[in-house]
């Protein structure tokens, strides 16, 4: 493997896992990336054509991680075809973040912060020697994926698959918060925005404060402001209609989280591609997985 100044390979302590398929093995090492702080740490299974045949970089949705059913999914799955994986974890402030972020925890961490460490792993990648890479993002992981690549016009990655990616408007996001969390969003912001300006970003928000999936818990006022902001590019749609790269959007019919997606993509992006998956939800549990897979991998080696 080629030395490189992005990353440290922890591969001779221990072999995570191996799978074989069709007369070849794939072998899990765990990677880690110390080139700045925090530390990030990802999973990568290589596949006999490693690194010169398809790759994939898979990204976690909210405040999950890498090993949750679907991720894991997407890395067998994927594998069983002769694609190589990477599947990261988002630091989100954490040193080296392996499971779940915890609730009671101080939320430090900005959604912008998602992609500086895609353009770590990115970077990571293409030194290994990868040169046909697909970005592969699960909910939130995918707008985040769509908005790194539309700011950052990363030229490493190759195409995009984005699996039930988040629509969004303002109005919502105002409902959304006060029905899981009883508060005014359009207050805390303006707290939020308040103690930037002073230059007090880094400073907890007054009290306990609902902020994504954790309520009652505790945030700066950067990291409460990042996730909450007026921005048209929190809406997936809108920001795939601005990216020139091949993309897919695979939706599930059955999905409460991201519903109505194949409609707004139909509506605001009506040049990307779109692949419903009729009974899925959010999560394509089980068979529905194999589906997904089948037609991502179509997807992959069809002609741009």
């Amino acid at each position: 493997m080629k030395t490189s100044s992005y990353r440290t390979v922890v591969t001779a302590l221990f072999t995570l896992l191996v799978l074989c398929f069709e007369g070849t093995a794939a072998f899990a090492e765990e990677i880690q990336l110390k080139d700045l702080q925090p530390t990030l740490s990802g999973r990568l299974l290589r596949s006999a054509t490693w690194p010169e045949g398809d790759v994939a970089l898979i990204l976690h949705g909210t405040l999950s991680h890498r090993d949750t059913e679907i991720i894991q999914s997407l890395e067998t799955l994927l594998g069983d075809e002769g694609v190589s994986t990477l599947a990261i974890n988002l630091s989100l402030g954490i040193d080296n973040r392996r499971g779940a972020f915890a609730c009671d925890s101080l939320h430090t961490h900005r959604e912008d912060d998602a992609g500086q460490e895609l353009a770590r792993w990115s970077r990571w990648l293409f030194n290994e020697g990868a040169r046909n890479i697909t970005a592969v993002g699960h909910s939130r992981g995918a707008n985040q994926l769509a908005r790194y690549i539309e700011d950052s016009e990363d030229h490493h990655l190759k195409r995009l698959v984005l699996i039930a990616p988040p629509q969004w408007s303002w109005e919502e996001s105002r409902r959304a918060y006060m029905t899981r969390h009883n508060g005014a969003l359009e207050d805390l912001l303006a707290e939020a925005e308040t103690r930037i300006a002073a230059g007090k970003g880094d400073t907890a928000m007054p009290g306990n404060v609902g902020l994504l999936y954790c309520d009652k818990t505790q945030a700066t006022a950067a990291s409460f402001a990042s996730y909450y902001r007026r921005d048209p590019l929190r809406d997936t749609p809108t920001v795939l209609a601005q990216l020139p790269m091949p993309m897919l959007v695979i939706a599930g019919s059955d999905d409460q989280i991201a519903a109505g997606l194949a409609a707004a993509m139909a509506e605001r992006a009506p040049t990307v591609s779109v692949q419903e998956i009729d009974g899925a939800d959010h999560f394509f549990r089980d068979l529905y997985a194999d589906e997904l897979v089948e037609i991502a991998i179509d997807f992959m080696r069809s002609d741009p």
